[in-house]
């Protein structure tokens, strides 16, 4: 596995060099921009002032402080910014609290270098946050932004998750319904529906099956054949008690 950043773990004075990996892979399909003929779309970097196609080499990160003017930021400028987070993760704290389920943002695996020197502390870190059941809280700067992170001791490696900073986080009171009155009768159908549906989430069991209909069409289309559209589900007629009891009586059927 091939490592997307390299650096130091640190906690006080106690530090290791430790390498960050991708935690998933993302099933997505990739798809090209094509014209109708059938020819792949092709883009290109044109500079208007100089009137010419622009190779990437020659492309520079510009920030527009006003109207068409740019200050001009270079690779290395970036590395010397005043920050520590940028070669090295700093725990700043443990904590056992609950996190905003919105502030996930992505998950990585963080292990230590290979070499007797970085074992050691990083077994003595792992052990300690897995008998006290915490989770470290860190900064990581990656990709042009300093993230705030989570590391969570996991199956033998550490899991960093980065999380977006609280102004990011949308306020949503406005999206919030009204109180509205239940009857005694449609909370009693409410709860044995969720009882009736509660088990055992069997994660490896989910798979994508968007991405698996679409591979289908995709074949279709390559041999020129058609696909079934499938008729789309309505929804029970009727006032909430009996939307519930159909629900009911449906999951009753597939028992």
């Amino acid at each position: 596995m091939r490592a997307i950043w390299s650096g130091r773990l640190g906690w006080g004075i106690v530090g290791l060099n430790a390498k960050l990996y991708k935690a998933v892979d993302e099933g997505d399909i990739g798809f090209h921009l094509v014209h109708s003929c059938g020819a792949r779309i092709k883009y290109q970097n044109f500079c208007p002032r100089c009137e010419k196609v622009i190779e990437r080499a020659e492309l520079k990160k510009g920030y527009e402080y006003a109207k068409d003017q740019f200050a001009i930021l270079e690779e290395a400028d970036f590395q010397r910014l005043p920050l520590a987070s940028i070669k090295s993760i700093n725990i700043e704290g443990f904590t056992d609290d609950g996190i905003d389920p919105r502030a996930f943002d992505a998950s990585y695996l963080l292990a230590p270098e290979k070499g007797s020197a970085n074992e050691k502390p990083f077994a003595l870190l792992y052990k300690a946050m897995e008998t006290l059941n915490v989770k470290a809280v860190g900064k990581l700067a990656y990709r042009d932004k300093e993230h705030l992170c989570l590391i969570s001791a996991y199956q033998g490696v550490f899991l960093l998750q980065t999380l977006f900073y609280a102004d990011e986080l949308r306020p949503f009171e406005d999206l919030k319904p009204k109180e509205v009155a239940l009857s005694e009768k449609e909370m009693e159908l409410g709860k044995t529906l969720v009882s009736q549906m509660k088990g055992i989430f069997a994660y490896e069991g989910y798979s994508d099956q968007y991405r698996q209909a679409l591979e289908k069409l995709i074949e279709a289309k390559v041999e020129g054949k058609e696909i079934a559209v499938p008729a789309e589900q309505e929804t029970p007629a009727g006032d909430l008690v009996s939307q519930l009891l159909a629900s009911l009586n449906l999951k009753e059927a597939v028992k």
